[in-house]
């Protein structure tokens, strides 16, 4: 997931368009103050995805917080390689998908 610093001043600024950027540009808003990180911006799917996590804890949840970093790490090299974020989380699963079975067709 990319993670963008922001100041007060500049968040202030410009609040709609920092929100939306959280909600549907697939990034993390850091707010900043007087140089040091006070809070984050998150979409509604990635605070419920980690207050899922946060509940079901213990070994489940770890394994499950170790997939959902992969993922977001898969989705950072896609999106650098390709340059484009995908708009919404059925075409992200598609596309996953899609190259593992073209990584995988060589084992058939």
């Amino acid at each position: 997931m990319k993670e963008v610093r922001v100041t007060m001043t500049e968040f202030k600024k410009s609040l709609g368009e920092w929100v939306n950027r959280a909600a549907y540009g697939q990034m993390w808003i850091i707010l900043v103050a007087r140089g040091r990180p006070r809070a984050a911006i998150v979409s509604l799917e990635d605070l419920k995805a980690l207050q899922q996590l946060r509940q079901k804890g213990g070994r489940d949840g770890a394994r499950q917080l170790d997939a959902l970093d992969a993922f977001r790490e898969h989705l950072r090299q896609r999106w650098k390689a390709t340059g484009r974020a995908p708009l919404d989380s059925a075409a992200l699963l598609r596309e996953a998908r899609e190259e593992r079975v073209n990584a995988n067709a060589h084992l058939r």
